[in-house]
């Protein structure tokens, strides 16, 4: 199993922490349809860590920084703009993906550390990392939690949920918040494709076969988490990169969730 190697238990640790708090998360971000903006707010996280590394500064703190400035952008700019909310995130996606291309080609020599989190590596992880990272990811997931019903409200409905009285645009500010955090935070560890796909695809599979919203929490929850084990041990087992098998292990839940709901 592996399960006496430190660096083993650390990684399992760490992957239901993340394998949980993103695709509860992913549920508002699939029922919004914001799967680009998960994306764009990975890539951004990207770029400010490299723009923390130019100016000497903590490349997890740059991240979240940056990132939840181009979250509230775009959120600000969706309330304000009647373009399609699509064409603005793209419009970012691309502007932060060429600003991140641009500040690595203003750094000198090779830097492998910036690589690695473009891909992370979660069996790298230290128990310093692990401890700071789990007491950030359960603040934000306890303030999804405390939020978790309006949240929905404008999730489900969010003209609805304006008429009710519920401080619409304060709240899609603090979801993009929890979101630019938590990618930012969980970059490190697992690495911009991993975290994208915990946002989304567990999520996806979860409403292919819930009846109900409180099912799909619960399954994309469930869905996470055994992919991140699974996937853990079965790159132990068959020797393979441990972040492309927890993806490829959530591609396969969805695949059987597709089936599943025909």
């Amino acid at each position: 199993m592996g399960l006496e190697y430190p660096f083993m238990q650390r990684a399992l640790m760490a992957g239901i922490v993340i394998g949980a708090l993103c695709p509860l998360l992913g549920v508002f971000v699939v029922i919004r349809r914001m799967a680009f903006f998960g994306d764009a707010i990975a890539h951004s996280a990207f770029t400010g860590i490299a723009l923390g590394i130019l100016l000497g500064v903590d490349p997890i703190l740059g991240a979240i920084g940056f990132a939840a400035l181009v979250a509230l952008g775009m959120g600000l700019l969706q309330a304000r703009s009647r373009l399609p909310s699509d064409t603005i995130i793209g419009v970012f996606f691309s502007g932060v993906a060429a600003l991140g291309i641009l500040l690595i080609g203003l750094m000198e020599g090779y830097r492998s550390n910036l690589f690695g989190y473009l891909f992370g590596d979660i069996l790298t992880i230290a128990w310093s990392n692990l401890a700071g990272v789990a007491l950030t990811l359960a603040g934000a997931g306890a303030v999804m939690l405390a939020l978790r019903k309006p949240m929905l409200q404008i999730a489900l409905n969010r003209d609805m949920a304006m008429v009710q009285g519920v401080r619409v645009h304060v709240l899609e500010c603090v979801l993009m918040v929890l979101l630019a955090v938590t990618v930012a935070v969980s970059i490190k560890l697992v690495g911009i494709i991993l975290v994208t796909a915990l946002l989304i695809v567990p999520a996806a599979a979860a409403r292919n076969v819930s009846r109900s919203i409180r099912q799909m929490f619960l399954f994309a929850l469930a869905a996470g988490v055994f992919a991140c084990v699974t996937g853990l041990f079965g790159s132990y087992a068959l020797n393979t990169a441990s972040g492309p098998t927890i993806v490829l292990v959530c591609i396969m839940l969805f695949i059987v969730s597709l089936i599943r709901s025909e």
